[in-house]
Order: structure tokens, then C-alpha cells, then sequence
């Protein structure tokens, strides 16, 4: 195994993220540490906190690269008709749960210590999300406010992201035989449908008024 002085500050830092990625992957979010972490690279947890301020950092950044992936397969559909590209990437959302079930669960799942702020360069990969829907949300309706179109994004993602952790966790069981797929393309059709809905009402409110 590699020692410390076959390594930049940089090289590190890869090392130690994959090395998340990979006991993460294998065992689930419970069993990581900067202990094991340190073993699987072959240096000291000392080491690490010289590259990282703490655990939760290192966590952050392995997060980062689960994002960037989701991101990636969420934009690709972002060229199709709107109604069609939500429900693709609301199936590359659930794709990823399916297929990296640890790995995303660390995203949702981990919690920075009480009065740490979350860095910006972390949110800027949250809030991307958000705005590929929301973009998608404004095609449909190009008459909305920039207020209705976040509201509207966030409850469709955040009723989708539900599905999807039941779906993970294997929970959609007590509701009997329903297939997750439909379950997601049900909520986003019916959902786009009251947002259209609501959108030609409020059109004909303006013109009589």
C-alpha cells in the first residue's frame, strides 16, 4: 500500500473520496469512518485530517461526485418536450436509487453538525437540481412567476425523491403490488395536469377581470 510521501495533498484527496465511495457502496452509510477510510488507503486517520477539516467534509465531497452523476443523467433528457423530460428525469432519479441505493442514501441521509453551515460550492449542486425542474415547470407555463414556478418544482421533486426513497428502502410493499415507474409517472402527469389546470383558469380570470 502507498504511503503518505507517494502522494500530494491533491492525490489524497481522490484517494480518500473514492474510498467513501467504495465502503459507502459496499456497506452501507452506517459503517464509514475516518478510520476505515484511512485503513482502505493506507494511511493514518491523523493524515486525513490534514486534507480534510473533518468526516463530514470528506462526506460532502464524496456526495458532490453522487450529484454530478445525477446531475449528468438529468440533463440529457433536458431537450425533450417538458411534461416528457420531468418524467425522465424523474426515471434517472429513481434509476440511481435503484442502482447506487448506499450511495444515495448518503446524500439525503447525512446531516452537518449543528451550526455548520453547508458550503456554498455543495449547495450550488443542490440548488442545480432544483433548477433543471424548475426550468421545465416554466416551459409549461411561461406565464408564471418565478414563486410559483420554485414552489411547484420542489413539491413535484420532493413528492418524486418520497417515492423513491419507499422504493429504495423497499417499503411500497404495504401498498400491495404497485410498480414504483408508474407510480412516478402517475403523480408527475396528474400533477402537470392541475398545474396546466390552474394556469388556463387563472388566463381566463385575467381576461374577464
Amino acid at each position: 500500500m502507498a504511503r503518505r510521501n507517494e502522494h500530494s495533498k491533491a492525490q489524497l484527496r481522490t484517494l480518500a473520496i473514492a474510498a467513501v465511495r467504495a465502503i459507502v457502496a459496499e456497506h452501507g452509510p452506517e459503517k464509514l469512518s475516518v478510520r476505515k477510510v484511512a485503513e482502505r488507503i493506507g494511511y493514518t486517520p491523523g493524515m486525513l485530517y490534514h486534507v480534510f477539516a473533518c468526516l463530514d467534509e470528506l462526506i460532502l465531497h464524496a456526495n458532490a461526485e453522487t450529484l454530478d452523476g445525477l446531475l449528468q443523467r438529468m440533463q440529457a433528457a433536458s431537450a425533450l418536450p417538458p411534461a416528457e423530460a420531468l418524467q425522465a428525469m424523474a426515471g434517472q432519479y429513481l434509476a440511481m436509487a435503484r442502482e447506487e441505493p448506499h450511495l444515495w442514501q448518503l446524500v439525503f441521509m447525512h446531516r452537518m453538525p449543528q451550526a455548520v453551515a453547508v458550503p456554498a460550492w455543495y449547495q450550488q449542486r443542490t440548488g442545480q437540481l432544483f433548477r433543471l425542474v424548475e426550468e421545465q415547470m416554466a416551459r409549461l407555463s411561461a406565464q408564471r412567476d418565478a414563486a410559483a414556478v420554485h414552489l411547484a418544482a420542489r413539491t413535484l421533486w420532493s413528492s418524486v425523491h418520497g417515492i423513491s426513497v419507499l422504493a429504495v428502502e423497499n417499503k411500497l410493499t404495504i401498498a400491495g403490488d404497485v410498480d414504483e415507474t408508474a407510480m412516478l409517472q402517475s403523480l408527475i402527469h396528474h400533477y402537470l395536469t392541475s398545474w396546466a389546470r390552474d394556469r388556463d383558469q387563472e388566463r381566463v380570470h385575467g381576461e374577464d377581470a
